[in-house]
């Protein structure tokens, strides 16, 4: 792994694509007789690549895009990657964090067999988000191909709804009335909502599924939404400016267990929500791009506090001074939480006195 002045800090492969059913499909990107689907990633690459202004869906829960940049993405231990949605906040409820967000789950992972693609290989890692804790874990879904010459059933109330019957689905959920559902099809998007370029007739998707917290402001009408932010780690969850990016040191194992990243080098972004919000059609996570916040940065060990790519005596001289309160010099923070507790204490110099001795 290396890193060299001249990386670019967007996009640069689109490796896999699969939407969920939804309004989008089909549209962003669009979709044509034909089509395969590496005509389907191309199409992606030719508005991602090397931007954030592209809208790309995600169709409903599971949907999913996995992309890689030029060059190994380097653990800084700060916020590492941003990735662009179209998400807003209310001016209605301004002093509520929330508007129209549609969040979706992160996963990073590491090219360990070294084929510079995702494959079998290779090890994926959630990042944890704020609301890890209220997700339920180990989600799945399976979504039915619809036969789209089917008499449609509108809603009973909601003209803009025109079929309540369309993509049947059913799912593991941990609330007894939400097992099973339909996506619904409105008025607004008539063309097909399952990826023609795919021929299967039932896909599946697991992951982690955040909660359902959409509120229907208009009393019952289906036309005015208020979904609430989700805080850090989600894409399309934040206004682009109020979004940091995530860190790399937020990945954990499929237990929940941190793990120590010195890089990643591919992105998997998927719909988190499995929500249908009126007018607004069913929650579809929409990427604009992505990028590395450092992108000619060199890997930064733990514990090299003095930032000279080596782990000796001086960092723990430098370290306790820190611990000591005494501001020393040249003191690289984001190399210090060494015992991986999120602080930065006497433990850390506990345990980068460790590092020497194991030399």
């Amino acid at each position: 792994m290396s890193a060299w002045a001249g990386n670019s800090p967007y996009i640069a492969r689109v490796f896999d694509y699969m939407p969920a059913p939804g309004q989008f499909v089909n549209v962003y990107p669009s979709y044509k007789p034909g089509y395969t689907q590496d005509s389907i990633n191309a199409q992606l690459e030719a508005v991602l690549v090397g931007s954030t202004n592209a809208t790309v869906s995600l169709g409903s829960y599971g949907g999913y895009i996995v992309f890689g940049f030029d060059h190994p993405v380097v653990n800084r231990h700060g916020y590492d990657v941003k990735i662009y949605g179209n998400a807003i906040q209310s001016q209605a409820v301004p002093d509520v964090a929330g508007g129209s967000c549609e969040p979706g789950i992160i996963m990073v992972g590491v090219d360990e067999d070294g084929d510079g693609v995702p494959s079998d290989g290779d090890r994926w890692y959630e990042i944890k988000g704020s609301s890890y804790d209220r997700c339920q874990h180990g989600f799945e879904v399976t979504y039915y191909k619809p036969d789209e010459n089917k008499p449609r059933v509108p809603h009973a109330s909601w003209g803009f709804i025109t079929d309540v019957e369309y993509v049947y689905w059913t799912s593991n959920d941990q609330v007894p009335d939400s097992t099973s559902g339909y996506v619904w099809r409105n008025a607004f998007h008539n063309q097909p909502y399952w990826p023609l370029w795919i021929e299967d007739t039932v896909l599946t998707f697991r992951g982690t599924k955040l909660p359902n917290s959409a509120v229907d402001m208009s009393g019952g009408n289906g036309n005015n939404w208020f979904q609430p932010f989700f805080g850090e780690g989600y894409v399309d969850n934040l206004p682009n400016n109020m979004e940091p990016g995530f860190k790399i040191d937020w990945a954990v194992d499929e237990d929940g267990n941190p793990v120590d990243l010195d890089h990643i080098d591919f992105v998997k972004v998927y719909c988190g929500q499995l929500a249908y919000c009126g007018w607004l059609g069913e929650t579809s996570t929409e990427i604009g791009g992505a990028e590395d916040l450092h992108p000619d940065a060199l890997p930064l060990k733990r514990g090299d506090v003095d930032g000279n790519g080596e782990i000796d005596i001086n960092d723990v001289t430098l370290f306790i001074d820190y611990v000591l309160g005494r501001n020393p010099s040249g003191f690289v923070i984001e190399a210090a939480d060494v015992a991986i507790d999120g602080a930065i204490d006497v433990n850390d110099v506990t345990a980068l006195i460790g590092i020497l001795l194991a030399y």
